[in-house]
């Protein structure tokens, strides 16, 4: 048999072999994701994003990694050098810890940011950013508390090492002395012993929103139910733990809008022609098991306020 190839350009057939080799796969687009926390309600966050994304026509090609780390600056820019190294081409920051942190790294990738408390009033309000965060009157916290039991002093559990929980304890400062009300702020870290002393001097417990004090919610809600204190947080009780009183905006509303933002810059559009949104419809919740539990009861006109009450 005559091999044709004897009677072929040496260009032709390697065009021809080239032809017939198989094709390369797409690269994939990588989505790098910052989130210091691995709550239920991050998971929760987490899934809806996808979700979202697929949704969008933002899947066949895609992969999302996400990182977990420490919410301090060291940790945080670390993770975004690792999302850099592997070839990222968007980076989606939880809170405003990760949101400072990469762009402190200056890395010049489009950046969104998600699960920011008032980011208008953020350390990074003014820049050419955009995301979706959100915004609960600290207010409401302590006129349902009051209707609850007399207060006269009240325990706020925050992380000095996040920024979101900082801001939120300045403002109940603010708020509490406005009212005449003693605040206890009690600052944990992921290893810290809690300090049962200053909590038990509280009429009752605020929980405000950050990874590492909801990572050490069933201690504190233990002990909030051994001094019989009604508690209330700014996050969703997501495995109904024990909260009193949960006044929170939607976490699944935030990750869908964040995944909307971040399928436009997929496609091509550019981060400043993006909107930036801050969610004020926020969700009320009272778990009346719970307040049954430190013998308080939760007057009827207050549950009617109430989108979803646990029995």
């Amino acid at each position: 048999m005559t091999d044709i190839r004897r009677y072929l350009p040496i260009p032709l057939l390697v065009l021809l072999a080239w032809l017939w080799l198989p094709s390369p796969a797409p690269a994939k687009t990588i989505i790098g994701v910052i989130m210091p926390s691995t709550t239920p309600y991050a998971e929760e966050v987490q899934r809806v994003f996808k979700e979202t994304l697929k949704a969008e026509g933002q899947n066949a090609d895609m992969e999302v990694v996400v990182l977990h780390p420490f919410p301090d600056s060291i940790a945080l820019g670390n993770s975004t050098r690792k999302l850099v190294a592997i070839g990222a081409e968007l980076l989606v920051t939880y809170g405003t810890n990760a949101t400072i942190a990469a762009l402190n790294e200056q890395t010049k990738l489009p950046l969104i940011y998600s699960g920011v408390y008032d980011p208008e009033n953020a350390p990074f309000a003014r820049l050419d950013l955009t995301g979706c965060g959100y915004k609960v009157p600290l207010t409401s916290l302590i006129r349902y508390l009051r209707q609850l039991k007399p207060i006269n002093t009240v325990s706020a559990i925050y992380c000095s090492l996040e920024n979101d929980t900082v801001r939120q304890v300045n403002e109940l400062t603010e708020i509490t002395r406005e009212q005449r009300i003693a605040l206890i702020p009690i600052n944990i870290k992921a290893d810290d012993e809690l300090d049962f002393t200053q909590m038990n001097k509280g009429d009752a417990v605020i929980i405000t929103g950050g990874s590492i004090v909801n990572l050490r919610l069933p201690e504190i809600l233990a002990m909030a139910q051994t001094h019989q204190q009604p508690s209330i947080t700014i996050l969703p009780d997501a495995n109904e733990a024990g909260v009193t009183i949960s006044l929170y905006s939607n976490p699944k509303e935030q990750s869908r809008k964040t995944a909307q933002m971040a399928a436009q810059v997929l496609a091509g559009r550019e981060i400043r022609e993006i909107k930036p949104e801050t969610l004020r419809n926020n969700e009320l919740v009272f778990n009346l098991r719970a307040a049954k539990s430190i013998g308080v009861k939760i007057p009827f006109q207050l549950v009617a306020e109430a989108g979803r009450v646990i029995k």
